[in-house]
């Protein structure tokens, strides 16, 4: 009885992360189609006290066990935190003049920050925007004070929010939403994540995707929550699988989706064996809104299904336009009247 005792106290032991949150022992880690079927998000809707903004990005430390946050608001604050769900402003940090956080560690205290930046001087590339919407970056220490760095990364990242990947072999991935030629979340490969590559296409050739969350698991598969672009109805979050990092899976089925509120702009992170999203939360379609909230991802198996155009309600199936065409998946699908509706049918 004694060692079965000793035997119990030592896996409950086991089962006990660094920060102290239990560990699931049951966790799936592993980004494929099927793991992201079944997947689930148990998140609540921000309290009062939640930080305003959009576009959040987290950072762990481990050393420290402490959560870092910066959000894009008027202006732009970084929090921090011990459980990554209640945050106080972290005094005397310096931003860069811009938004859109996206931080990477690159070695013992030696950290970059990629950022969005308005250029007025330089006209718009894209639709969504009056101005030149630059990739710039910045370098830190100590994570709460930056310096800019002069460099323009890419003079271009049209709309939505970019994301920065660094993976363990040192290269980088870069996820950014654009309208040029066609609307949709663009990648770009980098060996010193300086000097970039852009890619052909469209993730998952879906023109209804925005803001892009992307993870490398320790399997060396990734996973993605992205957000929807909200044109006709509330955003909502979904996700996404690849084995390459460059040809993506989406599930047809939304990840969260709450009622009469958009969730957009997510965050995701690996930590201690628990996968955890931050995301804005809005009223409807308001950002001026919009707090930051978070949720536990947990991956399970689940029934594939076939994917459709744009796909997570009956309105983001909507089409506007008879006899428009669109290329999803490989297929081409013809706007047409079907009941009284319009709708985007395969051809």
């Amino acid at each position: 009885m004694k060692n079965r005792i000793l035997t119990a106290a030592v896996v409950a032991a086991l089962l006990v992360t660094a920060a102290g949150t239990p560990a699931r022992a049951d966790a799936v880690l592993s980004a494929t189609p099927t793991t992201i079927a079944g997947a689930t998000l148990d998140a609540t809707a921000p309290g009062a006290g939640a930080p305003p903004g959009v576009s959040p990005d987290v950072y762990y430390d481990e050393s420290s066990g402490t959560y870092y946050l910066w959000t894009t608001h008027m202006p732009s604050i970084m929090y921090s935190s011990k459980d990554g769900v209640s945050w106080t402003p972290v005094a005397g940090a310096t931003l860069p003049n811009g938004f859109d956080w996206s931080v990477v560690k690159m070695g013992p205290n030696d950290y970059r920050m990629y950022f969005s930046s308005i250029n007025p001087n330089l006209p718009s590339t894209v639709q969504c925007s009056k101005q030149r919407k630059e990739l710039r970056y910045a370098t830190s220490t100590n994570l709460i004070t930056w310096t800019t760095q002069p460099t323009v990364l890419l003079d271009s990242v049209g709309c939505g929010v970019p994301h920065v990947l660094r993976k363990p072999d040192g290269s980088y991935l870069l996820y950014w939403n654009t309208m040029e030629p066609r609307h949709g979340m663009n990648i770009a490969t980098s060996p010193d994540g300086l000097t970039w590559t852009k890619l052909p296409g469209i993730i998952a050739d879906d023109e209804n995707l925005v803001d892009p969350a992307p993870l490398q698991m320790p399997d060396g598969s990734f996973l993605m929550v992205a957000s929807t672009t909200g044109q006709s109805s509330p955003q909502e979050l979904r996700i996404l699988s690849s084995p390459d990092g460059l040809a993506w899976t989406l599930r047809p089925e939304p990840l969260y989706a709450p009622t009469g509120n958009s969730v957009l702009d997510p965050s995701l992170k690996l930590i201690n064996n628990q996968l955890r999203v931050w995301f804005g939360y809005a009223q409807g379609r308001d950002h001026n809104t919009s707090r930051i909230t978070s949720g536990v991802l947990t991956l399970k198996p689940g029934k594939v299904t076939a994917a459709t155009p744009a796909a997570s309600s009956s309105k983001a199936k909507a089409c506007s336009k008879v006899g428009a065409t669109r290329k999803y998946q490989g297929a081409t699908y013809a706007c047409k009247k079907v009941k009284g509706s319009l709708i985007w049918v395969k051809r």
